[in-house]
C-alpha cells in the first residue's frame, strides 16, 4: 500500500503509475472492456456500468431498479471480498463479470457458451497481464472449467466465432443452433453447438 489510508493500491490511485495516475479497478474496467469489444463485437449501450461493489459472495451483476421487463438500465458488478485485498483475484472476477455486460437479458439464465467465454477470458487476462498460467487458481468449479474448455475448442476451430455469432444476435442468451448457421458456422461439430447452447 502507497498510501497513508491503509487502501490496497489496485483501490487507491496514488498519482505514481503513467500519465501520473496508477492503476485501479476503474482503470482496468476500461482496459478489459476495450478488449472485449475489441474481441467480441460492441456491448449493449442500452446497459450502462454504474460500478463495482463487494460483497460476501460470488461475484455476479446486478441491474439496480431492472426487472425481466427491463430492456435498458444500469449494471453494476459485485465482486467477492478477498478481491478488496487480492488484485489478481479482483481482475480476474471483474474480467468474467465484464463479459456479462455485453448483453443483458435478465431472468434467463446463461448458456455454457457465455460462461465459459467468462471463464475463459478472464483465465487468459491473468496470464497475459499477470503472467499467472495456473487456469485452476482462480476457477475451481470444474462446471466453469468445463465449460471453457469448449469455448476453447470452438475458438479453436474459429478464432472469429464470438463475433461473428454476435454479429447476428448480440445476446448469448438469445442464442441457437440457427445463429451458427447464419453466422457462416456450418464446420462446428453439432454436438459442441448442442452444448455450448445449453443452460449452464
Amino acid at each position: 500500500m502507497n498510501n497513508n489510508h491503509g487502501i490496497p493500491d489496485h483501490l487507491f490511485n496514488d498519482h505514481t503509475g503513467a500519465y501520473k495516475n496508477s492503476t485501479t479497478l476503474a482503470t482496468y474496467i476500461h482496459l478489459i472492456m476495450n478488449k472485449i469489444e475489441s474481441d467480441y463485437g460492441p456491448r449493449d449501450r442500452n446497459w450502462w456500468l454504474a460500478g463495482v461493489e463487494f460483497h460476501e459472495g460470488v461475484p455476479q451483476v446486478w441491474y439496480p431498479e431492472s426487472d425481466v421487463n427491463s430492456v435498458s438500465g444500469s449494471i453494476v458488478i459485485m465482486l467477492g471480498a478477498k478481491t478488496f485485498t487480492d488484485v489478481k483475484r479482483a481482475v480476474y472476477q471483474l474480467a468474467h463479470e465484464c463479459v456479462h455486460t455485453l448483453s443483458t437479458v435478465i431472468g434467463v439464465k446463461a448458456p455454457v457458451l457465455e460462461e465459459g467465454l467468462a471463464t475463459a477470458f478472464s483465465e487468459d487476462i491473468i496470464e497475459q497481464w499477470f503472467g499467472d498460467t495456473d487456469k485452476k487458481a482462480y476457477t475451481d468449479d470444474v462446471r466453469y472449467r468445463d465449460a471453457a474448455a469448449n469455448v476453447r475448442t470452438l475458438l479453436q476451430l474459429e478464432p472469429d466465432a464470438i463475433r461473428r455469432l454476435r454479429e447476428k444476435e448480440p445476446a448469448f442468451k438469445r442464442m441457437t443452433a440457427a445463429t451458427f448457421s447464419d453466422a457462416g458456422l456450418d464446420q462446428i461439430p453439432q454436438p459442441l453447438i448442442n452444448e455450448l447452447l445449453r443452460t449452464f
